[in-house]
C-alpha cells in the first residue's frame, strides 16, 4: 500500500509555491538525510535537485540524483525515494490533468524519464526555477517553457513546417504590438489559429529564441529608446515597458546589453555631451 499525495503537497518542508494555469511549482526542502515511504503523486511532475542527493526506485528502474540533474515521473508512478545524508533541495513542477489534456493530442504520454546528464530539459527547469525564484515569471514564460520541457520527454506527434508558415508573421504582429502587456501562450495561439506547442516551437526554429524571450527584447529596446530621451525614474520605465517591476527590468536589461539601465543612460547621455 502507498501513499497518495496530492498536487502541490511532498514531503519535506516546502519553502514556496505557486501555481498559473494548470502548472504548480513547488520549492522542497529537507534538513537530513531520511528514507520516504512508498508513495504516488496525483499530478506529472519534474523534479529538479538544485542541492543534495536524492535516490529512487520505481518498478522501471533506480535513479540517483546529484544537484543540476532532473527526472520527470508520469501521474500516478509509484515509487519510492531516499534523501542523502547532508538533505536535499528540489524545484518540482507539477502539470496537472487538465494542462497535459491540452496536449494529449500532439504528444504521445511520456513514461519515467531521470535526466542525469544535463540535457536540454534540465537547463530549462533552472531557467524556469530562475523566475521562479526571482517572482518574474510570466504566463507566456511559463507556458512556453513547460511545453518545451514535456516535448522533450515525448514522443512528439506535430508535423513539421519546412516552408515559413504565413501564421507566423501574424504571431510576430501580434508581439510587437503588444509586448508591453502580458500575452499568454494560448491567447498569441489562438489569435493565429495554431496550438499552442507549434506555435511556440516553429517561432523558436525561425527565431533562435521563446516568445517569452522575444517579448523581452522589445521591452528592451523600448527601455533604451526611454532611457536615451530622458531622466524618468526607472520603475517607471520598467512599468511602461511591461516588467514586472524595476529589479526585472534590471536583470533583462543587463543580460541583453551588458550594462545596467542606470550605466547604459549615463552613458549614452555622455556621449551626446560631447561635441
Amino acid at each position: 500500500m502507498s501513499d497518495s499525495l496530492q498536487t502541490g503537497k511532498f514531503y519535506g518542508k516546502t519553502q514556496r509555491r505557486f501555481e498559473l494555469g494548470g502548472v504548480v511549482l513547488t520549492e522542497v526542502s529537507h534538513a537530513c538525510g531520511r528514507k520516504l515511504p512508498c508513495h504516488t503523486h496525483e499530478s506529472a511532475y519534474f523534479g529538479l535537485l538544485l542541492a543534495g542527493s536524492y535516490a529512487e526506485k520505481c518498478a522501471q528502474r533506480a535513479a540517483e540524483y546529484d544537484p543540476f540533474t532532473m527526472g520527470f515521473h508520469p501521474p500516478s508512478l509509484t515509487h519510492s525515494d531516499e534523501v542523502g545524508s547532508c538533505g536535499s533541495r528540489m524545484f518540482c513542477v507539477e502539470l496537472r490533468d487538465a494542462y497535459l489534456l491540452r496536449t494529449r493530442p500532439f504528444l504521445t504520454a511520456p513514461q519515467f524519464v531521470p535526466d542525469l546528464c544535463a540535457s536540454d530539459v534540465t537547463w530549462l527547469g533552472l531557467r524556469l526555477y530562475r523566475s521562479f525564484a526571482s517572482e518574474t515569471l510570466s504566463a507566456l514564460e511559463l507556458e512556453e517553457l513547460c511545453g518545451d520541457m514535456l516535448e522533450r520527454v515525448s514522443g512528439s506527434k506535430l508535423s513539421e513546417e519546412t516552408a515559413r508558415p504565413a501564421w507566423l508573421n501574424h504571431a510576430l504582429e501580434l508581439l510587437h504590438e503588444s509586448f508591453r502587456e502580458s500575452l499568454t501562450l494560448e491567447e498569441i495561439a489562438a489569435g493565429v489559429g495554431v496550438h499552442p506547442i507549434h506555435l511556440s516551437r516553429v517561432f523558436r526554429k525561425h527565431y533562435g529564441c521563446t516568445m517569452a524571450e522575444f517579448m523581452n527584447r522589445l521591452r528592451v529596446q523600448y527601455a533604451c529608446r526611454a532611457l536615451a530621451s530622458g531622466w524618468a525614474d526607472l520603475a517607471i520605465v520598467a512599468s511602461e515597458a511591461g516588467f514586472a517591476d524595476q529589479s526585472h527590468l534590471g536583470r533583462i536589461f543587463k543580460s541583453c546589453t551588458g550594462q545596467t539601465p542606470g550605466k547604459f543612460r549615463s552613458f549614452f547621455h555622455s556621449q551626446l555631451a560631447v561635441p
